[in-house]
């Protein structure tokens, strides 16, 4: 995803979600959005799942951290 739409999606779950976000750019696959598993509770990530489905974008747990990205991610 580029920047933009990071910036967007970030913005919206944040607000939506009430969800704390990170940015990653990584070299494979550009920038994605990162959410701390441990932070979030059952109805956390019903929310964030729920948000991801409805905006066409990838949910992925790698790493005890949440990946969300417009396209699958490579396993690390």
């Amino acid at each position: 995803m580029n920047m933009a739409e990071a910036m967007k999606y970030k913005r919206e779950i944040q607000t939506s979600c009430s969800i704390d976000v990170k940015m990653l750019d990584t070299a494979e696959d550009g920038i994605v959005l990162c959410v701390e598993r441990k932070t979030l509770d059952a109805e956390a990530y019903k929310l964030l799942a729920n948000f991801a489905s409805e905006n066409a974008l990838t949910l992925q747990l790698e790493v005890g951290n949440f990946l969300i990205s417009t396209h699958a991610l490579a396993p690390r």
